[in-house]
């Protein structure tokens, strides 16, 4: 098979050796989850739950399922959803909350750090007036993927949570790249669940595992998610081969492996603007890079296709812009394959 450096995403990586060698030694405990009698995938669920201080949790075949059912059990139908108008639940996953639910959202402005104005928050909440529906969730999401893989700050967690608490409205994170922010800020897992209710969790990005997300909450809020992960086709069987794979990718988050990702992240960075036609949009947090192309030659195309004939596999994910992800599957030898073929494309267009 041909070798190729895919930096699209993180969701393209692969379970190492050690994931399969797990996925073997849990062979004789294997049970059906819907019956929750699989034990790998129980030991999941309360390991990571313990570790972001919720009561429970949840496996999910993804983690747009698992996005979808918080919002189900947090909102009933005619009820709207408060997030930010560069959400992932609000541009990547068909409206599902609206398509189920009958649940619509109400978008605000994101900032460049992913952020939302904690008063523009504060005055989309309606609760009391019957022309209107009622705010019955507000959603945040950290790292923010369209903001370049932004960590969002402590203290815009405890804005939130505050507001939330005063309005008695539950707070959902889409933790999609939990992880990261984790690595990169150094903290505990329950230094950031202390400031939502419900969280979403992905296992199979910078991680590694090649299938699931758990959702976190109270007991009760979980009881009721099994009913509607049930009713969405959520419901797995011997999924413990999939949870002893999760589980190693823990170990491997635990023994600091994100942080690699970033720091090659920013090494990219750090080359590209050397070349002065490709920018990158914003600083680096995490293992998210958005390059700005209008200073170059080449559209976001031109760059994809260039790269392509290359091996090199990024997204163009608008005009003139492109995304790169790094994630464990890529080496510093690759890293710097990337630099000098991006530099071959600068030395191209100096002779366009």
């Amino acid at each position: 098979m041909k070798y190729t450096i895919d930096l699209r995403s993180d969701t393209v990586t692969k379970p190492t050796k050690e994931m399969f060698d797990s996925m073997y030694l849990i062979f004789d405990e294997l049970g059906d989850d819907v019956y929750e009698e699989d034990e790998t995938v129980q030991l999941l669920q309360k390991q990571v739950s313990d570790m972001f201080g919720k009561e429970d949790g949840l496996f999910f075949p993804s983690g747009t399922m698992c996005n979808l059912t918080s919002l189900l059990c947090w909102c009933n139908r005619g009820s709207e959803i408060i997030l930010g108008n560069k959400s992932h639940i609000f541009l990547f996953e068909q409206g599902g909350a609206a398509q189920f639910g009958g649940v619509p959202f109400h978008t605000l402005p994101n900032k460049d750090d992913g952020t939302i104005e904690i008063h523009e928050i504060e005055n989309a909440i309606r609760d009391n007036d019957i022309h209107e529906s009622n705010s019955s969730l507000i959603a945040i999401e950290n790292t923010h993927n369209a903001c370049g893989g932004k960590i969002l700050p402590k203290s815009f967690l405890h804005d939130v949570k505050e507001l939330a608490n005063k309005h008695d409205i539950p707070v959902h994170l889409d933790g999609a790249r939990i992880w990261n922010a984790l690595q990169e800020l150094e903290v505990f897992p329950n230094e950031i669940g202390c400031y939502v209710d419900s969280i979403s969790v992905c296992l199979s990005k910078g991680l590694g595992a090649p299938i699931g997300s758990l959702l976190l909450g109270p007991k009760t809020f979980i009881q009721k998610a099994k009913r509607i992960r049930k009713a969405l086709g959520g419901g797995m069987r011997q999924s413990g081969i999939l949870a002893a794979a999760a589980l190693t990718g823990i170990k491997d988050f635990q023994n600091g492996i994100l942080r690699k990702d970033h720091e090659k992240t920013r090494r990219l960075a750090n080359a590209l603007k050397e070349m002065d036609v490709f920018r990158p949009q914003s600083e680096v947090h995490t293992n998210i890079l958005f390059v700005d192309l209008s200073y170059s030659y080449y559209n976001e195309e031109k760059v994809c296709m260039f790269l392509k004939e290359h091996d090199i596999f990024v997204s163009a994910w608008s005009k003139n812009l492109i995304r790169i992800v790094v994630h464990r599957n890529i080496s510093d030898d690759d890293i710097s394959y990337v630099i000098n073929t991006f530099k071959k494309l600068s030395l191209i267009m100096i002779h366009v």
